[in-house]
C-alpha cells in the first residue's frame, strides 16, 4: 500500500498501517513473510483505490474508524490501496491537493499527473464510519460512478444532500431545500430502490470513479458565484462552496450523482446544551 504526501512524493505505509491497526484494534502481529507464503493467491481484478483525506484534526472515533477498516481492507486482498492526505487552510486547495493536483503543472493537468486508479473515496475527519459501509461503497461504484454514503448535518435535522436546484425555494429561504430522513423512508417504501438520485451531496463520505475526472477539468473546485434573480427584481448572488462546485461539474458533465440510501455514516459535531 502507498501513500501520497503534499508535494506528490510516494512512500511506503505498510508497516505504519499495520503498527496502527494493533494498537488501535488490537490486531494480532503476523509475520509478514510468514503470510505471503501462506496466504491465497489475490484476485485478478483487483481495484485500485484512493483514500483521499483531507484535514490534519482527527478524534479517536475517526481513527478507530480507518484504522479497522484498512486492516480489513487489506485482509481482502481485493484492492490495491493508496492514501492521499492533505492540509491546508482554504478547502478548495485541500480537495485538489488529495487528488495529487499541482498547479504549476497547468490547466490540463489531471489527477495524480495521469497515474491510474479506479475508485478515488473521500472521507472527511468528521466521519465515524465502519469497514462494511466502506466496502459498500466501494461496491456502489460497480453501479454508479458517483456515489456518496447519507450523513446527518449539523441541524440534526436534514441530509447533506439536495435532490434539486429549487431556486424558488432558495428565494424564499435563502438556501437550497436539503433532504430529511423520512422523506428518504418514504421515497425507499414507495420505490423499493436504494440508489437516491441528487445533484448535491455533501464530500463527507463519496466516492467517484476515474472515467468523471476523465470528463470534468482541473481545478475541479474552484468556485462560481450563482445568480438568482427575484419576481420583484432582485438579484441574489451567492458564492457556492468547493463541493457544490464539484457536483455541478459532474452533472454537467452527464452524470448522476446517487446516494446510496443503506450507507449512513456518523458526523461528528460539537453540540452546546
Amino acid at each position: 500500500m502507498t501513500t501520497t504526501t503534499d508535494d506528490n512524493a510516494i512512500i511506503d505505509a505498510s508497516t505504519a498501517s499495520t503498527a496502527s491497526e494493533t494498537a488501535t484494534v488490537n490486531v494480532p502481529v503476523v509475520d509478514a513473510a510468514a503470510t505471503t507464503a501462506a496466504a491465497p493467491a489475490p484476485p485478478v481484478n483487483i481495484k485500485k483505490i484512493v483514500f483521499a483525506l483531507p484535514g490534519d484534526n482527527f478524534s479517536s472515533k475517526f481513527l478507530i474508524s480507518w484504522t479497522a477498516t484498512l486492516g480489513k481492507l487489506w485482509e481482502t486482498r481485493k484492492y490495491d490501496i493508496m492514501l492521499s492526505p492533505a492540509t491546508g487552510s482554504f478547502v478548495p486547495f485541500v480537495r485538489m491537493a488529495t487528488l495529487g493536483l499541482d498547479v504549476l503543472r497547468g490547466q490540463e493537468q489531471k489527477p495524480f499527473d495521469g497515474q491510474p486508479f479506479d475508485v478515488w473515496i473521500t472521507i472527511d475527519s468528521d466521519i465515524v464510519f465502519t469497514f462494511e459501509q466502506v466496502e459498500k461503497l466501494i461496491e456502489s461504484t460497480d453501479e454508479h460512478p458517483v456515489v456518496a454514503g447519507m450523513y446527518r448535518m449539523s441541524d440534526l435535522v436534514n441530509y447533506a444532500f439536495v435532490k434539486d436546484w429549487d431556486e424558488t425555494y432558495f428565494k424564499a429561504n435563502g438556501t437550497f431545500q436539503f433532504i430529511k430522513p423520512e422523506e428518504v423512508e418514504t421515497w425507499k417504501k414507495e420505490t423499493e430502490f436504494k440508489y437516491y438520485p441528487v445533484v448535491y451531496s455533501g464530500m463527507g463520505f463519496m466516492a467517484v470513479r476515474k472515467e468523471v475526472f476523465d470528463k470534468i477539468k482541473y481545478p475541479y473546485f474552484d468556485s462560481e458565484i450563482a445568480t438568482i434573480t427575484t419576481e420583484d427584481g432582485k438579484v441574489i448572488r451567492d458564492i457556492c462552496s468547493e463541493d457544490v462546485s464539484f457536483c455541478k461539474k459532474i452533472t454537467q458533465a452527464g452524470y448522476q450523482i446517487m446516494v446510496n440510501t443503506d450507507i449512513r455514516v456518523g458526523h461528528i459535531k460539537p453540540l452546546i446544551i
